[in-house]
């Protein structure tokens, strides 16, 4: 084709084209106007009472019918209770509440609802009966009287031990003034015979002769806290199985175990012993500056070599 031909042939397209747009164009306007115009006719025919009632039922919340009748909040089921006025969330919460294994025990206790006003539970507090079966066993007759019956058990017994204990402390047999008993080989029971001495300064007294190894003079119980020292008079020195420590064989443990021996007085001993051999007399301990004239006094009858 020549090109006078070309353009002839693309102005004809183009015309059709523009066209054909036009033409749909002004045919949606028309098909969009006479519904807007259909709509306006049906609403303008309409009655605005009845416009109105049509958009009040859209929006309306059917209403619940409450009514009161005697129920069990441990049994009642949910349309009972949804009956009752209750919410439906409130209803949700009595079921969790006894699928926990709780127990409404009183009318009281449904006051406790989650969310449940006063105005509530005044109109359904006359209705509301707990059955017999839901309260609590401690209330059962028979249950109390068991109870009462070991309530007055325990306090005869009670009664009876603290009579028993008052005469046995009462009548503890004491020695008498001039006897005296060997403060090495007793036991706690036989040290609270002498006078002023008991239960607590018994103990005392052999836990400290078993830290000791034994007592050489009886003023070493006076090294006791707050010891009585009127019952001295009634006690005898028996040193014969004295237990020694043996300063060439024991560890520094055992030896600053004892009560007269600190930490640096056995590491005193542990240290000559590694550099001068075996310790032969007390004598040797003068060398060391750790002990004094009267650690040495003290010590000398619980050290062997």
């Amino acid at each position: 084709m020549h090109k006078s031909d070309r353009r002839g042939l693309l102005f004809l397209l183009s015309l059709f084209v523009i066209f054909a747009v036009l033409t749909g164009y002004f045919a949606d306007t028309e098909y969009s106007n006479d519904i807007v115009n259909n709509s306006a006719d049906t609403t303008l025919h309409k009655n605005p009472s009845q416009h109105k009632e049509e958009t009040a039922d859209a929006y309306a919340v059917p209403t619940r019918k409450v009514e009161t009748f005697c129920f069990d909040p441990n049994t009642a089921d949910s349309t009972q209770l949804l009956r009752l006025g209750l919410q439906p969330w409130q209803v949700r919460n009595i079921y969790k509440f006894r699928a926990r294994g709780g127990v409404y025990q009183c009318k009281e206790d449904f006051a406790y609802v989650y969310g449940l006003t006063a105005k509530d539970y005044k109109r359904l507090a006359p209705y509301i009966h707990i059955s017999s079966d839901y309260l609590p066993a401690s209330s059962l007759t028979e249950v109390r009287n068991g109870r009462q019956r070991t309530y007055s058990q325990r306090a005869q017994y009670h009664n009876h031990s603290i009579e028993y204990n008052f005469k046995e402390k009462w009548y503890t047999p004491k020695i008498k003034d001039g006897e005296t008993l060997k403060i090495n080989s007793s036991d706690t029971t036989e040290l609270k015979k002498i006078p002023g001495i008991g239960s607590y300064y018994a103990r005392r007294i052999v836990d400290y002769r078993t830290r000791l190894g034994g007592y050489v003079s009886k003023e070493q119980l006076l090294e006791i806290d707050d010891f009585p020292a009127k019952a001295i008079a009634y006690i005898n020195i028996d040193s014969d199985n004295i237990k020694k420590i043996n300063i060439n064989k024991s560890s520094l443990a055992q030896i600053k175990h004892h009560p007269y021996i600190n930490y640096y007085q056995a590491s005193a001993i542990v240290n000559y012993r590694r550099l001068h051999g075996m310790i032969k007399s007390i004598n040797e301990l003068h060398l060391m500056k750790e002990f004094s004239q009267e650690d040495l006094k003290r010590i000398e009858p619980y050290v062997t070599y």
